[in-house]
């Protein structure tokens, strides 16, 4: 009885002493580790976990989106796998990305990918679809997605304190928030380590793990004035240049400060906002106007856009605007 007591604390001893330090260097291994070891938790490797709309009890990553439902995976490609999207009117795609959040590559409508651990760092992807909510076949087009892998062996966890990747997570979120950060679109979801900004790489990582290279999505990741609960506040958004003919669209996403939904009325896309020719209206905390959003003290928020008519000029787009304020 003893001997077991005393094995069982030299494992607790050790696995503590084992425990990798998360340090600003390693987070970015360190975050991608925390996802991947979650999804595995659940799913196993290889297997989708479609999910349904985020909501406060459904949220499965910081800074969830509501106009796409998710469908996640962690995936063995030592031995190569191949990712397929059907035909579709609607928005979908699957989104990949390696051990170091890189190799973020996109499998749109129609399309199919093969890749192996040849492609990327590490032999294991994060699989992130998105599909679009419309109609009532939308759970069917998710079915749909295909993962064929050659190989099959569990994700091993590398080790990480989870409580000190999320402590640090926040604090890179929080300095963010403060401006001590700026996260350029363009250079924080590549796929190669060279084509990033190193700031952008690692903040962007820990304000919106899984973004989207910005020539498929862009992201305003804050509404500057936010943050107060003061009633009827208003945002106006210039309209912004999509392809909407092939599916551009875009929407606003509330959370707390940390990046989780905390309020049932936390989402509006742009087809609710109040069109003013220039703009679109939205307003926050206003539960007689149509177009208004709940929020909390210390909230944050992240307007994303699809598919921009210019990658480049979208960039610009984005910067103009992060100095308009919630009135």
């Amino acid at each position: 009885m003893k001997k077991s007591i005393l094995v069982t604390l030299m494992s607790l001893v050790s696995a503590s002493v084992l425990a990798t330090e998360v340090t600003k260097d390693n987070y970015v291994e360190a975050e991608t580790d925390w996802y991947f070891s979650g999804v595995q938790e659940k799913s196993g490797v290889n297997s989708w976990m479609h999910d349904a709309p985020v909501s406060i009890e459904n949220q499965q990553v910081i800074r969830s989106n509501r106009d796409v439902v998710y469908s996640i995976a962690i995936v063995d490609v030592s031995e190569g796998a191949t990712f397929t999207v059907p035909e579709s009117e609607h928005y979908q795609l699957i989104h990949i990305m390696d051990e170091l959040h890189l190799s973020h590559q996109v499998v749109s409508r129609g399309e199919s990918l093969t890749i192996s651990a040849n492609d990327i760092n590490g032999e294991y992807v994060y699989v992130l679809a998105r599909t679009k909510i419309a109609g009532d076949d939308t759970a069917q087009r998710q079915q749909q997605l295909k993962i064929v892998a050659n190989a099959a062996r569990p994700y091993p966890s590398k080790g990480f304190a989870e409580d000190d990747v999320k402590a640090l997570r926040q604090a890179l979120v929080m300095e963010f928030i403060e401006g001590k950060a700026k996260i350029l679109e363009h250079k924080s979801f590549v796929k190669e380590l060279e084509q990033a900004d190193p700031i952008s790489y690692l903040y962007a990582t820990a304000v919106g793990y899984g973004g989207l290279p910005s020539y498929e999505a862009q992201y305003l990741p804050y509404v500057v004035g936010g943050g107060s609960a003061k009633e009827c506040q208003t945002f106006n958004m210039p309209k912004p240049e999509l392809d909407y003919e092939n599916g551009g669209f875009f929407s606003l996403t509330t959370y707390d400060t940390a990046g989780w939904i905390v309020e049932d009325n936390f989402y509006i896309g742009h087809e609710n906002m109040k069109d003013n020719g220039e703009t679109f209206e939205v307003v926050f905390n206003c539960p007689d106007v149509a177009h208004s959003v709940d929020v909390q003290e210390g909230w944050t928020g992240v307007w994303r856009f699809y598919k921009p008519s210019n990658e480049m000029a979208f960039i610009e787009f984005i910067d103009s605007i992060r100095g308009v304020s919630v009135q």
